[in-house]
């Protein structure tokens, strides 16, 4: 199965003033909480890839710690940000961002994630933890769902 992954490069809003790049934290502090999960479980860090799909923060049970977490990650105020997403998170994002920002597209395969990263130990317990996910689910859900939150997060 395969996942299109968007690299995203946002410039500093200050820098970014001419070229319309808003500044993201004002603006995603507004969004309700099914989108606060999509952008959580849809950034990974773009030195990851492909490997472990490593996502951009440290996630918590907490929708709203982990979501402040993250903010303070894609705070572009200051400096630019450079992070990969996927469409759920894209999707949102696109409200704001111009088009410029994604660097680029790439197709990418799920089953990837099986391959080790690295030398295979660098990861531990969270390569292993994903590679026992990944043989029990065979749909994107894998990806988009953080198996921390897999008991915890209530269906909406």
């Amino acid at each position: 199965m395969n996942v299109r992954l968007y690299d995203y490069e946002v410039p500093a809003a200050d820098a970014g003033a001419g070229a319309g790049v808003p500044s993201l934290r004002p603006l995603l502090e507004t969004l309700g909480t099914d989108e606060r999960r999509a952008i959580l479980t849809g950034l990974f860090k773009p030195e990851r890839m492909p490997g472990t799909m490593e996502r951009l923060t440290t996630l918590v049970e907490d929708v709203d710690t982990s979501f402040e977490n993250a903010l303070i990650t894609l705070d572009n105020a200051t400096r630019s940000r450079r992070f990969v997403a996927i469409d759920e998170a894209k999707a949102i994002l696109d409200r704001w961002l111009p088009p410029s920002t994604v660097a680029g597209v790439r197709e990418w395969d799920v089953a990837r994630l099986l391959e080790p990263y690295g030398d295979g130990s660098f990861h531990g317990k969270l390569l292993k933890r994903t590679r026992k996910q990944l043989r029990s689910v065979s749909s994107r859900e894998a990806l988009t769902v953080p198996f921390l939150f897999r008991r915890s997060w209530s269906p909406s």
